[in-house]
């Protein structure tokens, strides 16, 4: 029985074709991050996806009694940041075997591929 011929950059068949599965399995994982965050009293929820978009954005009825409108839209922006950071940490953990040197911070930076989060502190509401 012969050995198979290299596959592309000198890796033996057999491991490229499970280094190639892999990163199919990794790609099917990303595609699937997504986070939810919502207020303890459940007035808001906001839905992010994997790309950091907004995916939804749910209102309980009684909002419009508890909050005022700079209160809602900084609850929003909030939610947005936690879930966003949420999606980012999935990802990093879908990622890292992928990364050279593993958990370490040797390797490839790859957050610049991740949503970026906005920043928490500044949830105040513009206005326009």
């Amino acid at each position: 029985m012969s050995a198979e011929p290299d596959a592309p950059l000198g890796i033996p068949g057999d491991d490229y074709t499970r280094r190639i599965e892999q990163l199919k399995e990794m790609r099917r994982e990303l595609a699937e991050v997504g986070a939810t965050a919502k207020r303890p009293d459940g007035l808001v929820t906001v839905v992010v996806g994997s790309q950091g978009q907004v995916k939804d954005i749910r209102l309980d009825p009684r909002v419009y009694r508890k909050l005022d409108s700079g209160e809602l839209a900084a609850a929003i922006m909030e939610l947005i940041s936690q879930a966003t950071a949420e999606v980012s940490e999935q990802m990093r953990t879908i990622m890292m075997p992928f990364v050279p040197g593993g958990d370490s911070n040797d390797g490839m930076d790859l957050t610049g591929f991740l949503p970026k989060a906005e920043d928490a502190e500044d949830t105040r509401p513009r206005n326009g």
